[in-house]
């Protein structure tokens, strides 16, 4: 007669436990069970090779971060004598697509005026349009980190902003807000009289939400407090299968007379 401890548990033995459903009955099954050796080091390969699948960066200041999105293999592309199935660009939802305010943004987007941002409800004065960039590698970089702005946007969304007395020689203090409202303290200034930057806080606004090269985009809004009539920036970072830097084409704008 075969014994309680002779029996073989199920998913061990000929085949290998391979899923998640499969694990989930064996655990039933041996709720009140003696594992063998053999066994309980088929479950636990099994758990690290799930939760591998769906760990978490570990989040900052008890903000979540966003995953890192892994870039595909490339598939062979099949040999043709025009050569189309080489270079195919990207998909349409993918393009950059132009708003009728004018401004460009990456893919089936369009961000409000203002930046949803509760905390920030009366207290947004004169507002800039939103304009989007992708990120650089020296604008996530450790040793160099700050965030770079084309020239256009800045013209256009920022400079009319700008009061007597500002100074971008020598940076102007900003307020950034992330979505949540957490304020950052920042600097706005122009560098070698033609690149115009965020700096200061911006490495910690990078720390905290993980941000990464060309994987993200962040939308900017510039607007003047309410309160103390203070220069701030709003940013908002979304993350997409995007693993190259991307051109895009600009509008062309009518020159301020």
């Amino acid at each position: 007669m075969t014994s309680q401890e002779d029996r073989e548990e199920p998913g061990c033995g000929d085949g290998e436990m391979t899923n998640g459903t499969e694990g989930a009955h064996l655990l039933l099954f041996l709720k009140h069970t003696i594992l063998n050796p053999e066994t309980a080091r088929d479950l636990e390969h099994m758990k690290r090779k799930i939760l591998s699948g769906i760990e978490l960066n570990s989040p900052s200041r008890s903000k979540r971060k966003a995953l890192r999105i892994q870039e595909p293999e490339a598939p062979r592309a099949r040999e043709s004598t025009n050569g189309a199935a080489r270079g195919r660009s990207l998909p349409r939802e993918l393009q950059f697509q132009q708003q009728e305010r004018g401004g460009l943004f990456y893919g089936n987007y369009a961000p409000p005026d203002l930046p949803p941002i509760p905390s920030l409800q009366n207290l947004i004065q004169d507002c800039s349009k939103p304009f989007e960039k992708q990120l650089t590698r020296s604008d996530v970089k450790e040793d160099q980190c700050r965030l770079s702005m084309n020239k256009e946007d800045v013209e256009y969304n920022i400079m009319p902003l700008l009061r007597n007395g500002d100074n971008l020689n020598e940076g102007i203090d900003v307020t950034t807000y992330d979505m949540a409202g957490n304020e950052y303290p920042m600097v706005f200034k122009i560098w070698a009289t033609k690149i115009h930057v965020l700096t200061g806080g911006w490495k910690t606004f990078c720390n905290d939400l993980g941000l990464v090269e060309n994987q993200d985009f962040v939308t900017l809004w510039v607007f003047r407090h309410v309160d103390n009539g203070g220069l701030c920036f709003a940013i908002h970072s979304r993350r997409l299968p995007v693993f190259k830097p991307i051109k895009k084409r600009r509008p062309i704008r009518q020159k301020y007379h």
